[in-house]
C-alpha cells in the first residue's frame, strides 16, 4: 500500500529585536526572493507575507526535507539579500 504525505508548515520569523526594517517599498521583492530561494531548495512556497518586523511563510516540504535546514538556509539567503 502506498502512502502519501502532505507536509505544510506555517513559519514565522522576526527581525532582530523586532526592529521594523522591512520597508514597504521593497518588501514584496524580498518575499519574491524568498519564494525563489525556497523553490531552489526543492520546497513549494504557497504564500509569503508579513509586516515591517516579521514574515509569515506557508510552505510545502518533501518528507526528506529537514525543517531546521530549510529555515536556516532561507534566513541566511534573505539576510544576505537585505
Amino acid at each position: 500500500m502506498a502512502a502519501y504525505l502532505s507536509l505544510h508548515y506555517h513559519i514565522v520569523f522576526a527581525t532582530k529585536g523586532r526592529v521594523p526594517v522591512l520597508d514597504k517599498a521593497w518588501r514584496e521583492e524580498l518575499h519574491g526572493y524568498m519564494g525563489g530561494t525556497l523553490k531552489g531548495l526543492g520546497a513549494f512556497p504557497q504564500a509569503i507575507d508579513g509586516w515591517n518586523d516579521h514574515v509569515h511563510i506557508l510552505v510545502g516540504l518533501k518528507a526528506t526535507h529537514v525543517l531546521a535546514d530549510v529555515v536556516r538556509e532561507l534566513k541566511k539567503a534573505s539576510t544576505a539579500w537585505i
